[in-house]
Protein backbone atom coordinates (compact mmCIF):
# COMPACT_ATOMS: atom_id res chain seq x y z
CA UNK A 1 0.00 0.00 0.00
CA UNK A 2 1.43 3.40 -0.99
CA UNK A 3 1.61 6.30 1.44
CA UNK A 4 -1.05 8.13 -0.56
CA UNK A 5 -3.40 5.13 -0.49
CA UNK A 6 -2.89 4.71 3.25
CA UNK A 7 -3.72 8.35 3.91
CA UNK A 8 -6.85 8.27 1.74
CA UNK A 9 -8.15 5.12 3.41
CA UNK A 10 -7.48 6.36 6.93
CA UNK A 11 -9.04 9.80 6.42
CA UNK A 12 -12.18 8.22 4.95
CA UNK A 13 -13.01 7.20 8.53
CA UNK A 14 -15.42 9.62 10.26
CA UNK A 15 -13.22 10.67 13.18
CA UNK A 16 -10.11 11.14 11.04
CA UNK A 17 -11.56 13.18 8.18
CA UNK A 18 -9.66 16.41 7.61
CA UNK A 19 -6.56 15.47 9.63
CA UNK A 20 -3.37 16.36 7.76
CA UNK A 21 -1.19 13.78 6.05
CA UNK A 22 1.69 14.92 8.24
CA UNK A 23 -0.17 14.06 11.44
CA UNK A 24 -1.42 10.72 10.10
CA UNK A 25 2.01 9.62 8.87
CA UNK A 26 3.65 10.78 12.10
CA UNK A 27 1.25 8.60 14.10
CA UNK A 28 1.94 5.68 11.78
CA UNK A 29 5.69 6.05 12.29
CA UNK A 30 5.18 6.09 16.07
CA UNK A 31 3.11 2.92 15.88
CA UNK A 32 -0.01 4.72 17.11
CA UNK A 33 -2.04 3.46 14.13
CA UNK A 34 -2.34 -0.27 13.45
CA UNK A 35 -4.17 -1.95 10.59
CA UNK A 36 -5.54 -5.36 11.55
CA UNK A 37 -7.00 -7.90 9.13
CA UNK A 38 -10.30 -9.61 9.93
CA UNK A 39 -11.98 -12.73 8.53
CA UNK A 40 -15.36 -14.35 9.22
CA UNK A 41 -13.63 -17.50 10.45
CA UNK A 42 -12.26 -15.58 13.43
CA UNK A 43 -15.65 -15.37 15.12
CA UNK A 44 -16.34 -12.51 17.52
CA UNK A 45 -13.63 -9.87 17.47
CA UNK A 46 -15.28 -7.78 20.21
CA UNK A 47 -17.62 -9.17 22.85
CA UNK A 48 -20.19 -7.49 25.03
CA UNK A 49 -18.68 -6.64 28.43
CA UNK A 50 -15.13 -6.65 27.05
CA UNK A 51 -12.95 -3.83 28.36
CA UNK A 52 -12.36 -1.10 25.75
CA UNK A 53 -8.66 -0.32 25.40
CA UNK A 54 -8.62 0.93 21.81
CA UNK A 55 -10.48 3.09 19.34
CA UNK A 56 -11.47 0.57 16.65
CA UNK A 57 -12.68 1.62 13.20
CA UNK A 58 -13.88 -0.53 10.32
CA UNK A 59 -11.88 0.45 7.21
CA UNK A 60 -13.00 -2.29 4.83
CA UNK A 61 -15.58 -5.06 4.92
CA UNK A 62 -18.73 -5.76 6.88
CA UNK A 63 -19.56 -7.07 10.34
CA UNK A 64 -22.58 -7.72 12.50
CA UNK A 65 -23.45 -5.89 15.69
CA UNK A 66 -25.41 -8.13 18.07
CA UNK A 67 -27.42 -6.81 21.00
CA UNK A 68 -28.71 -9.27 23.61
CA UNK A 69 -31.76 -8.46 25.67
CA UNK A 70 -34.06 -10.44 27.92
CA UNK A 71 -35.48 -13.16 25.64
CA UNK A 72 -34.54 -11.36 22.41
CA UNK A 73 -31.51 -10.73 20.19
CA UNK A 74 -31.07 -7.97 17.60
CA UNK A 75 -28.54 -8.34 14.78
CA UNK A 76 -27.53 -5.33 12.66
CA UNK A 77 -25.13 -5.09 9.72
CA UNK A 78 -22.27 -2.57 9.80
CA UNK A 79 -20.53 -1.48 6.61
CA UNK A 80 -17.22 0.34 6.30
CA UNK A 81 -16.34 3.04 7.07
CA UNK A 82 -17.61 2.86 10.63
CA UNK A 83 -16.50 3.40 14.23
CA UNK A 84 -17.04 0.75 16.90
CA UNK A 85 -18.54 2.27 20.07
CA UNK A 86 -16.10 5.13 20.52
CA UNK A 87 -18.10 6.20 23.58
CA UNK A 88 -16.80 3.12 25.41
CA UNK A 89 -13.39 4.81 25.66
CA UNK A 90 -14.82 7.53 27.92
CA UNK A 91 -17.76 5.84 29.62
CA UNK A 92 -17.72 5.04 33.33
CA UNK A 93 -17.58 1.29 32.71
CA UNK A 94 -15.28 1.52 29.62
CA UNK A 95 -16.80 -1.73 28.32
CA UNK A 96 -18.54 -2.62 25.05
CA UNK A 97 -22.33 -2.94 25.04
CA UNK A 98 -22.54 -5.12 21.93
CA UNK A 99 -20.82 -8.06 20.24
CA UNK A 100 -19.15 -7.67 16.83
CA UNK A 101 -18.37 -10.40 14.33
CA UNK A 102 -16.93 -10.02 10.79
CA UNK A 103 -19.09 -11.28 7.94
CA UNK A 104 -16.51 -10.60 5.22
CA UNK A 105 -12.80 -10.14 4.89
CA UNK A 106 -11.68 -6.64 5.73
CA UNK A 107 -9.44 -4.39 7.78
CA UNK A 108 -9.70 -2.54 11.07
CA UNK A 109 -7.80 0.56 12.07
CA UNK A 110 -6.88 0.38 15.75
CA UNK A 111 -5.55 3.23 17.93
CA UNK A 112 -4.56 2.56 21.54
CA UNK A 113 -6.37 4.55 24.21
CA UNK A 114 -3.07 6.05 25.42
CA UNK A 115 -2.42 7.60 22.00
CA UNK A 116 -5.97 8.95 21.89
CA UNK A 117 -5.59 10.64 25.26
CA UNK A 118 -2.03 11.89 24.76
CA UNK A 119 -2.04 12.79 21.07
CA UNK A 120 -5.38 12.76 19.27
CA UNK A 121 -7.31 14.86 21.79
CA UNK A 122 -4.76 17.63 21.25
CA UNK A 123 -5.63 17.72 17.55
CA UNK A 124 -8.27 20.37 16.80
CA UNK A 125 -9.72 18.52 13.80
CA UNK A 126 -10.09 15.28 15.74
CA UNK A 127 -11.84 17.10 18.61
CA UNK A 128 -14.24 18.79 16.18
CA UNK A 129 -15.02 15.44 14.50
CA UNK A 130 -15.63 13.85 17.90
CA UNK A 131 -17.87 16.69 19.10
CA UNK A 132 -19.80 16.59 15.81
CA UNK A 133 -20.53 12.89 16.24
CA UNK A 134 -21.55 13.38 19.87
CA UNK A 135 -23.78 16.34 18.98
CA UNK A 136 -25.42 14.42 16.14
CA UNK A 137 -26.19 11.56 18.50
CA UNK A 138 -27.70 13.92 21.07
CA UNK A 139 -29.75 15.62 18.35
CA UNK A 140 -31.02 12.24 17.14
CA UNK A 141 -32.05 11.33 20.69
CA UNK A 142 -33.87 14.65 20.97
CA UNK A 143 -35.78 14.07 17.73
CA UNK A 144 -36.67 10.56 18.87
CA UNK A 145 -38.26 12.19 21.88
CA UNK A 146 -40.43 14.23 19.52
CA UNK A 147 -41.94 11.17 17.89
CA UNK A 148 -45.70 10.96 18.19
CA UNK A 149 -46.95 8.19 20.51
CA UNK A 150 -47.47 4.98 18.54
CA UNK A 151 -51.09 4.49 17.58
CA UNK A 152 -50.99 1.06 15.94
CA UNK A 153 -49.42 -2.23 16.92
CA UNK A 154 -47.09 -1.95 13.92
CA UNK A 155 -45.84 1.41 15.19
CA UNK A 156 -45.31 -0.04 18.67
CA UNK A 157 -43.21 -2.83 17.20
CA UNK A 158 -41.19 -0.42 15.06
CA UNK A 159 -40.62 1.89 18.03
CA UNK A 160 -39.37 -1.02 20.13
CA UNK A 161 -36.86 -1.99 17.43
CA UNK A 162 -35.72 1.60 17.05
CA UNK A 163 -35.23 1.87 20.80
CA UNK A 164 -32.94 -1.16 21.03
CA UNK A 165 -30.97 -0.42 17.87
CA UNK A 166 -27.36 0.71 18.04
CA UNK A 167 -27.15 1.80 14.38
CA UNK A 168 -29.35 3.84 12.07
CA UNK A 169 -28.95 1.40 9.19
CA UNK A 170 -31.43 -1.14 7.91
CA UNK A 171 -32.24 -4.04 7.63
CA UNK A 172 -32.25 -5.40 11.19
CA UNK A 173 -32.92 -8.97 12.31
CA UNK A 174 -34.83 -9.48 15.54
CA UNK A 175 -34.80 -12.97 17.06
CA UNK A 176 -37.77 -13.17 19.39
CA UNK A 177 -40.78 -15.32 20.23
CA UNK A 178 -44.21 -13.98 19.39
CA UNK A 179 -45.35 -14.19 23.02
CA UNK A 180 -42.31 -12.18 24.14
CA UNK A 181 -42.94 -9.46 21.56
CA UNK A 182 -46.62 -9.34 22.52
CA UNK A 183 -45.67 -8.78 26.15
CA UNK A 184 -43.26 -6.00 25.23
CA UNK A 185 -45.77 -4.00 23.16
CA UNK A 186 -48.66 -4.75 25.52
CA UNK A 187 -50.88 -6.57 23.02
CA UNK A 188 -52.15 -10.12 22.62
CA UNK A 189 -50.18 -12.69 20.66
CA UNK A 190 -52.97 -12.92 18.07
CA UNK A 191 -53.03 -9.14 17.53
CA UNK A 192 -49.24 -9.00 17.14
CA UNK A 193 -49.28 -11.92 14.70
CA UNK A 194 -51.94 -10.17 12.61
CA UNK A 195 -49.98 -6.89 12.62
CA UNK A 196 -46.78 -8.65 11.55
CA UNK A 197 -48.52 -10.39 8.68
CA UNK A 198 -49.86 -7.03 7.50
CA UNK A 199 -46.37 -5.50 7.74
CA UNK A 200 -45.00 -8.40 5.72
CA UNK A 201 -47.70 -7.95 3.07
CA UNK A 202 -46.71 -4.27 2.80
CA UNK A 203 -43.06 -5.24 2.30
CA UNK A 204 -41.79 -3.70 5.55
CA UNK A 205 -40.59 -6.97 7.06
CA UNK A 206 -39.98 -10.62 6.27
CA UNK A 207 -40.88 -13.39 8.69
CA UNK A 208 -39.21 -16.70 9.47
CA UNK A 209 -39.40 -18.87 12.57
CA UNK A 210 -38.68 -16.68 15.61
CA UNK A 211 -37.01 -14.05 13.41
CA UNK A 212 -38.30 -10.78 12.02
CA UNK A 213 -36.23 -8.89 9.45
CA UNK A 214 -37.09 -5.20 9.41
CA UNK A 215 -36.37 -3.58 6.07
CA UNK A 216 -37.15 0.02 6.93
CA UNK A 217 -38.51 2.36 9.61
CA UNK A 218 -41.21 4.92 8.99
CA UNK A 219 -40.70 7.91 11.29
CA UNK A 220 -43.77 9.65 12.65
CA UNK A 221 -43.00 13.06 14.19
CA UNK A 222 -45.19 15.11 16.50
CA UNK A 223 -47.07 18.00 14.96
CA UNK A 224 -45.66 20.99 16.86
CA UNK A 225 -47.87 23.56 15.16
CA UNK A 226 -49.93 25.65 17.53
Amino acid sequence: MTTSDFYLRVTALPLLQGISAENILHMQERGALRIVSMEPEEGDIIQRGQHCRTLTMLMEGTMTCTTHGEDWTLVEDIHAPAIIEEEALWSLSQTYNHTYCPTSEGHLLVIDRWHIMQTMLHNDVFRINLLTRMSTRLERNYHNGQLAPPESIAQKIERFVQGISSTTTWPKRLHIKMTTLAGIVGETRLQVSKALRQMEAEGQISLTREQITFKEYRVQMKDNKQ
